[in-house]
């Protein structure tokens, strides 16, 4: 294990030269920042990997915290910060966007880098917290208090570990693991080899705490680590049951048989038509898909949409007895939506069996069988102890109803439990396909035809 990790740290490490680079802009606009937060009595807040020297190689990101008084007004904390975040990026030389998260704040790039300013609260305790931004100046302060200076390379293996496994980050997109939960692993386990073996005999349900913290209640959490800093609140909470069983498997595949693969990125390999047509074929499944172009609105509210939207049409096949054994969805984030359903249960006949009240039960039998007299495809008759009636189908074929469904307007697609972003944007146009000719939906797509390889786990 020695000597993967030794190999596997010597590729992720940034160079003497970069390391440079990063202090060199870092401090630059720091002092950017400081300028204008002066004026108005707020404080500068390096925050991030780079206050802890455990930022990956190819990661270029500089986070500031710009801390204002907590008399100043919400309203009067976002015009300022943004201003100031606007004004510093551009005495830096460089451009900048508005990004969202409870507050907005400001992302610039700055040669190679990108800076995200963020304004919060100057607060005297963690009780104070107004909203989630409001902590990282302690998470900042809990870490240089709480974290050795030779666990930095201990953190960075964990973080390229769980970059592998695809479950680092906690945005809504990922649902995995923020930098600071691993900053919190590490001090915990106190190094990455005690981490990793600890992670792969994690269960569902699994509770870390770091200095005894009070029980909190997290219901149906797979993974619960308490926040030293803020007891109440959950580090894992982004963490999804996916995500927690991924980890878990690939930290106990590791501990098995340590190799440099599991710090290596996957490539995302396109699936060919050929192989699709191959697995097609061996599964014996129907396959529908349905593409659209994906509503502009940031990641960490189009990913949750994307999902609730897919699990909304299998409840609505579900409803309608149509089955699907695994269904996703997926989006370049900019040109294409798709939400996929491999079918197990495609095609109904045009008839539907309805069981009903048992032949004792006399209250109920007239009118059961003076209803289905009139809506049944032949009468009602008496099966073991029950009245049964035939009823004609108004779906037979699960592409029809979807289509059926999508078809309608986004008022529609609203009232139907359909998310809003999703609906405005299928009320504007999709296309559907199924079977060999879903491969013609995604041909042009190379990251919507990975996403088929993973969909299939080819």
């Amino acid at each position: 294990m020695e000597s993967v990790l030794r190999k596997a740290l010597k590729r992720i490490t940034p160079s003497k030269a970069e390391e440079a680079a990063m202090q060199k802009v870092s401090r630059k606009l720091l002092i950017e920042v400081g300028k204008f937060a002066d004026k108005h009595g707020a404080e500068t807040i390096l925050a991030g990997s780079i206050t802890r020297n455990t930022w990956l190689k190819e990661k270029k990101e500089i986070d500031i915290f710009v801390a204002f008084p907590e008399s100043l007004s919400e309203k009067d904390l976002e015009r300022t910060g943004l201003s100031i975040g606007k004004a510093a990026i551009k005495s830096a030389g460089g451009r900048h966007v508005i990004s969202y998260a409870q507050h907005p704040y400001v992302r610039g790039f700055v040669g190679k880098f990108q800076v995200d300013i963020v304004p919060c609260y100057k607060l005297s305790s963690s009780d104070k917290i107004k909203s989630a931004v409001d902590r990282t100046p302690f998470h900042v302060k809990y870490i240089e208090k709480n974290m050795r200076a030779s666990q930095a390379n201990d953190v960075r293996l964990l973080k390229q570990f769980c970059k592998s496994a695809g479950v680092y980050g906690a945005d809504l997109k990922t649902e995995g693991l923020s930098g600071y939960m691993c900053d919190l692993l590490i001090i915990r386990y106190g190094s990455f080899e005690n981490a990793i073996e600890s992670i792969a005999n994690w269960r569902a349900g699994t509770r870390i705490t770091l200095q005894g913290e009070q029980d909190a209640k997290f219901e149906n959490a797979p993974l619960t680590f308490i926040d030293p800093v803020d007891p109440n609140r959950n580090v894992a909470a982004a963490v999804s049951a996916k995500s927690f069983a991924a980890l878990v498997s690939r930290a106990t595949e590791f501990c098995a048989k340590p190799s440099e693969k599991f710090f290596l990125m996957r490539k995302e390999k396109p699936l060919e038509k050929s192989e699709f047509i191959k697995i097609r074929k061996s599964r014996g499944s129907s396959i529908i898909a349905i593409i659209f172009k994906p509503p502009k609105v940031v990641a960490d509210i189009l990913w949750p949409q994307l999902r609730r939207a897919a699990e909304r049409i299998n409840q609505m096949l579900k409803e309608n007895d149509f089955k699907a054994m695994n269904y996703a969805a997926w989006s370049d984030e900019k040109n294409a939506g798709i939400i996929i359903f491999e079918m197990e249960v495609h095609e109904l006949p045009n008839i539907k069996k309805r069981t009903g009240p048992s032949v004792f039960a006399h209250s109920n039998t007239r009118g059961f069988i003076e209803h289905y007299m009139k809506n049944s495809a032949r009468k009602p008759y008496v099966e073991g102890l029950n009245w049964v009636a035939e009823t004609k189908r108004k779906h037979t074929n699960a592409p029809d109803y979807i289509l059926n469904v999508l078809k309608q307007s986004k008022k529609k697609l609203e009232s139907s439990g359909m998310p809003s972003y999703i609906s405005e944007s299928i009320s504007k146009g999709f296309k559907m396909a199924a079977d060999e000719k879903v491969y013609g939906l995604v041909n042009s797509n190379k990251g919507a035809k990975a996403f088929l390889r993973k969909f299939f786990g080819a």
